[in-house]
């Protein structure tokens, strides 16, 4: 029999990584003799360039820079061995993790730490940068990372507007930066939700960001002025494209600003790694991440998971810290087998989030012990 650990992170707990680990350690605790595989992933969002760095196909680079709020820190982006190419990963900078609880500000976020890894890459000589989104603190549509490029964005008394998403409601003219202009850019990201609306990067991802009402609706008039502008500076209209409200807008700021080509993460690193067959070698699957709910299913890795086990008619085990209740039949119509949720009942979320690795290992066996023993 042969087992395929697939998952993503637990945000804020566990990495792919420590997430993988702690499954495999549950299944070979019992079962020792078992062949087991490997493979925590990513939906191109946070831990990708960790599971690149893994499989050696690239250098990680460590440099100065800031979190969201602008306070000092270091953050790391690969460098593939071709040193053309660059993975950056817009958590490492930008990511919510960085910022504690009680002092996250939306308004003021900023990208501009995820753009001076950009920068970085940029003046070491790269041709190429994928930017993968997601886990991110911020609302600004990419405005920071355009700042940190040399990129003005002016008021009306053409005076640098402030960071974060909140003072795009001032912006008035564009001045786009300096270099080297055949730089080829791709998003990865696996969400289809557009910058503006009730479906927007505001509305949606603002509240997991600690916006209130009140701040959904300021962020929502900026980002309808910058899109108003971008329009005006390069004739892109970017409040409706697919994809274009992932991380705060990152997505559509970057096709607006660099005329940047939005891919699925997961294709990406499913082509890199040669997934599908991975995939159809496989007996069962266990996969997971923090919370599943009908987010999930929408294009990110666990979704993608299904479809693909689906066709290769391959059990698929899907190990939670939470589920949203109610969705088990639409779980199962996209190709999850069975979803389990590592929780125990007495258990506050902290608790569970503080001994994740050593549930989900106890949850790996017992569920494996059931399917062999069925």
């Amino acid at each position: 029999m042969k087992i395929l650990i697939i998952p993503d992170s637990f945000k804020g707990c566990l990495s792919a990584k420590q997430v993988a680990n702690a499954i495999e350690k549950g299944i070979l605790d019992i079962y020792p003799n078992l062949k087991v595989d490997k493979f925590p992933f990513s939906d191109g969002g946070e831990g990708a360039i960790d599971i690149l760095a893994a499989k050696n196909l690239g250098s990680l680079i460590t440099i100065k820079t800031e979190n969201a709020l602008g306070e000092k820190m270091k953050a790391k982006y690969l460098l593939f061995h071709n040193k053309k190419s660059a993975w950056i990963e817009l958590s490492q900078a930008s990511g919510i993790i960085h910022i504690n609880e009680n002092e996250r500000d939306i308004l003021r976020a900023s990208t501009y730490g995820t753009g001076v890894l950009i920068k970085h890459a940029l003046d070491s000589g790269c041709q190429e940068i994928i930017l993968g989104v997601g886990g991110s603190a911020t609302n600004d549509a990419a405005a920071g990372i355009f700042q940190a490029l040399g990129g003005s964005l002016l008021d009306n008394k053409r005076k640098q507007i402030e960071k974060g998403g909140a003072d795009l409601c001032r912006l008035v003219s564009i001045i786009d930066p300096k270099f080297n202009k055949s730089v080829r850019w791709k998003v990865a990201c696996d969400v289809v939700n557009p910058l503006i609306g009730k479906n927007g990067a505001s509305t949606i991802y603002g509240p997991q960001k600690g916006a209130s009402q009140d701040e959904i609706k300021i962020l929502e008039n900026s980002l309808l002025n910058f899109s108003k502008i971008i329009k005006e500076h390069n004739g892109k209209s970017i409040s409706n494209i697919e994809g274009g409200g992932a991380a705060g807008g990152v997505a559509a700021g970057m096709f607006g600003f660099f005329n940047a080509k939005l891919f699925s993460g997961f294709s990406i690193l499913s082509e890199i790694f040669d997934l599908e067959s991975q995939i159809q070698s496989a007996d069962l699957i266990f996969t997971g991440e923090g919370k599943i709910d009908s987010q999930s299913l929408n294009g990110k890795l666990i979704g993608r998971l299904g479809v693909l086990a689906k066709e290769n008619k391959i059990p698929l085990i899907c190990l939670v810290g939470s589920k949203e209740k109610g969705l088990e039949e639409i779980f199962y119509e996209n190709g999850l087998t069975k979803v389990f949720s590592i929780k125990k009942e007495h258990m506050t979320v902290e608790q569970s989030k503080s001994d994740a690795s050593k549930l989900l290992s106890e949850t790996a066996g017992k569920v494996l012990e059931y399917y062999i023993k069925k």
